[in-house]
């Protein structure tokens, strides 16, 4: 009788790349994140053999085992989700994953001071964006909408004045929650310093 193969299963691989796009984090690489039904590293020696061409198959530094599990799953579905979770994490980090470039700033725009009685040493809006900040500030200004509402914020298409990219922190996010929580600190931080302050959800 011949013996029965083994139940697939799904693993999670992580390979480093070359600078297949630009950095993210300068000092975190690009990074290939996928589900494999061949342990990592038969698969990424077939990645290094492969003819055919995929975006990453060129760029193909090493495996980095150090940046995942060896933890099997039993179905497609459970790989699948983990591994969004685990590029989640990797992104969240810093690293370029899969050629996610998308990162986020907390920019501040100057409010017109004759709009209240008193304006501090200034009246200014805080807000977070994964654009860059003059596009958010034209969707402001635009009264920009999409199919989910509007794009911006009342004060802002009043009374939107010019960016103070000198009053904006000059960190980068990699995710939306740590935006919002730079958005929020900013937003107390120049509260502190006797700005009156709109945004800073």
């Amino acid at each position: 009788m011949s013996k029965e193969a083994p139940p697939q299963v799904y693993r999670l691989i992580v390979i480093e790349l070359d600078d297949v796009v630009p950095r993210r984090d300068q000092r975190k690489p690009n990074l290939y994140v996928a589900r494999t039904v061949s342990p990592p590293e038969e698969r990424f020696a077939t990645i290094q053999r492969s003819k055919k061409i995929h975006w990453y198959t060129a760029h193909v530094l090493k495996l980095r085992s150090d940046l995942t599990n060896s933890r099997t799953y039993k179905s497609s579905e459970d790989a699948r989700e983990a591994c969004s979770k685990l590029s989640k994490k990797l992104t969240s980090e810093g690293y370029t994953v899969n050629r996610n470039t998308q990162v986020w700033t907390v920019y501040v725009i100057e409010l017109d001071k004759t709009a209240v009685s008193n304006p501090g040493k200034g009246y200014v809006y805080v807000g977070e964006t994964s654009r860059t900040p003059e596009e958010r500030f034209k969707q402001h200004r635009d009264g920009a909408r999409n199919k989910h509402g509007r794009l911006y914020a009342n004060v802002v298409k009043q009374h939107g004045v010019r960016l103070r990219p000198d009053l904006a922190p000059r960190k980068k996010y990699f995710d939306q929650a740590s935006a919002k929580r730079g958005e929020k600190e900013h937003f107390e931080l120049l509260k502190a310093k006797g700005f009156n302050v709109k945004g800073g959800h």
